[in-house]
C-alpha cells in the first residue's frame, strides 16, 4: 500500500460488561494499530476525522479515518514514522511528524504532498514526542547525541539508558523556516518538552528515566533558556509521572504516588504563583488527560509501574478501567474496561498502553488496547447516569 490507499473498516460494538457503556472497535484486531501520544491532537475540530498509526502494509504508518464512513486513508508511507508524536494542526489542514528520528515532515492533508521542515543535524537524534505551541508556528523537541543513542525498545534498556546520563538539548523550530535554537542542554536524560498552551514564553520539560531514580520529574524554563526551575521538590518515596498542560493553559497536571502505597494523587501546578495542589486522590492510574478546561480527566488502571528501579517497593495490584474524574466534585467513576496487557510488543514499549482522551464534545473516551489481539482503537462512551465515588 502507499499513500493516498485507502482502507474500510468494520467496527465492532459491545457493551462493557461492568458499565454497559457502547465501546467501538475501530480497527482489525490482527493489525496492529494504535493512537499518538494522548496530549497531540488526533481529532479534527468537528470530531469527524481521527488520526492513528497501522501497519497495514508492514510499516507502521499514519491514517486518517472518516468515521462516519469507516474509512481510512494512508497519509504516509515506508518506514521508520514516529507513530506516537504526530498530531494534526489547529487548522486540520495538516500533519506533522519526525521520520527515522532524523526529519521533521509536514503532510498537506488535501494534497498528501510532504514538505521537510527541519532535519536533525547528523550528530544527532530526534528522540520522543515533538509539541507545537498553540498557534502551531513553531515546536519544541528533544535532540540526544548520536554517540549516547540506543534505541529504547524494552524497559531495560529505558533502565540502563538513564544511568548513561546522554547529552540532550531541548531546542524550538520555526514551523515555516526550518530555523531552529537550542533552548536548554545538559547531559541528562530530557522528554516530553510542552509549550504552555496560549503562552509560548513558557516550556515544560522532564528529567526522564525511572520515576524513583530522577532528581526532580518536571522542569520549566523560559523560551529563551533562562530561568530553568523545577515544578515540584519530589517528598521522600514519591514518584511523579506524565504530566500535562490543561488545554487551556491554566495548569500543569501530572500524577504523583509513594512507595507502598495503592493509589495515587492527582496535582495541578499554578504557572503564574509556582503553587502545586491537590486535586484528589485517584485509583492506581498511569496517563491522565483533561478536557479543554480541566473539569474532567481520564485516566487508565494499571498494575506495578515498570519505569521504577525499586518495582517491590511500588507493587500495586492490576487495575483494567477507565477512569473519569469530576474536579468540581472530587470524586470519580468508572467509563469502561480497558483491559490491555501493558506488554511490550514489537519492539514498541508503549503500543499497549491505552493513552486515554475525551473526544472534542467530552461525550466518549478514545484509548488503545490489545485486549482482542493485536492493539488496536477504540472509543467508549460515557456513561449516561454514573456511578460516583467520591475520592
Amino acid at each position: 500500500m502507499a499513500k493516498g490507499m485507502r482502507v474500510q473498516l468494520v467496527y465492532e460494538v459491545s457493551q462493557d460488561p461492568d458499565t454497559g457503556v457502547d465501546v467501538t472497535r475501530l480497527t482489525p484486531p490482527e493489525v496492529t494499530c494504535h493512537r499518538n501520544y494522548f496530549y497531540q491532537k488526533c481529532f479534527t475540530n468537528d470530531g469527524s476525522k481521527l488520526l492513528f498509526a497501522g501497519e497495514f502494509d508492514g510499516n507502521w504508518n499514519y491514517y486518517l479515518l472518516d468515521i462516519a464512513r469507516h474509512e481510512a486513508v494512508q497519509l504516509t508511507e515506508g518506514a521508520g514514522d514516529n507513530t506516537f508524536g504526530g498530531f494534526l494542526s489547529p487548522d486540520d489542514r495538516s500533519l506533522y511528524y519526525v521520520k527515522n528520528e532524523r526529519t521533521l515532515l509536514e503532510v498537506n492533508l488535501s494534497t498528501l504532498a510532504e514538505r521537510e521542515v527541519y532535519r536533525v543535524p547528523d550528530d544527532w537524534v530526534g528522540y520522543g514526542t515533538w509539541v507545537a505551541n498553540s498557534d502551531c508556528t513553531k515546536l519544541v523537541g528533544i535532540e540526544i547525541a548520536k554517540s549516547d543513542w540506543v534505541p529504547l525498545n524494552d524497559w531495560k534498556i529505558f533502565h540502563d539508558f538513564f544511568h548513561k546520563g546522554p547529552n540532550c538539548r531541548l531546542l524550538r523550530v520555526d514551523l515555516q523556516t526550518g530555523e531552529s535554537a537550542v533552548i536548554h542542554q545538559e547531559k541528562n536524560w530530557l522528554g516530553h518538552p510542552i509549550y504552555q498552551p496560549f503562552d509560548d514564553n513558557t516550556v515544560a520539560f522532564c528529567h526522564e528515566g525511572p520515576h524513583d531514580l530522577v532528581d526532580a520529574r518536571m522542569w520549566m524554563v523560559n523560551e529563551d533558556g533562562s530561568n530553568v526551575r523545577k515544578v515540584k521538590e519530589h517528598a521522600e518515596g514519591e514518584s511523579c509521572t506524565h504530566e500535562f498542560w490543561v488545554p487551556d493553559g491554566s495548569s500543569l497536571m501530572y500524577v504523583s504516588y509513594l512507595k507502598g502505597q495503592q493509589g495515587r494523587t492527582i496535582y495541578s501546578y499554578n504557572p503564574d504563583c509556582g503553587v502545586n495542589e491537590a486535586v484528589m486522590q485517584m485509583p492506581a492510574c498511569s496517563h491522565l488527560m483533561s478536557n479543554f478546561d480541566g473539569s474532567l480527566l481520564v485516566g487508565d488502571g494499571s498494575g506495578t509501574p515498570v519505569d521504577v528501579k525499586d518495582t517491590s517497593g511500588y507493587t500495586i495490584d492490576n487495575d483494567p478501567y477507565l477512569y473519569a474524574f469530576d474536579v468540581a466534585k472530587k470524586a470519580y467513576f468508572r467509563v469502561a474496561r480497558h483491559d490491555t496487557s501493558w506488554a511490550t510488543f514489537a519492539n514498541s514499549r508503549q503500543v499497549t498502553h491505552p493513552h486515554p482522551s475525551f473526544t472534542p464534545d467530552d461525550s466518549a473516551i478514545l484509548f488503545s488496547s490489545d485486549k482482542d489481539g493485536k492493539p488496536a482503537l477504540y472509543i467508549a462512551n460515557m456513561p449516561a447516569s454514573p456511578e460516583f465515588v467520591t475520592a
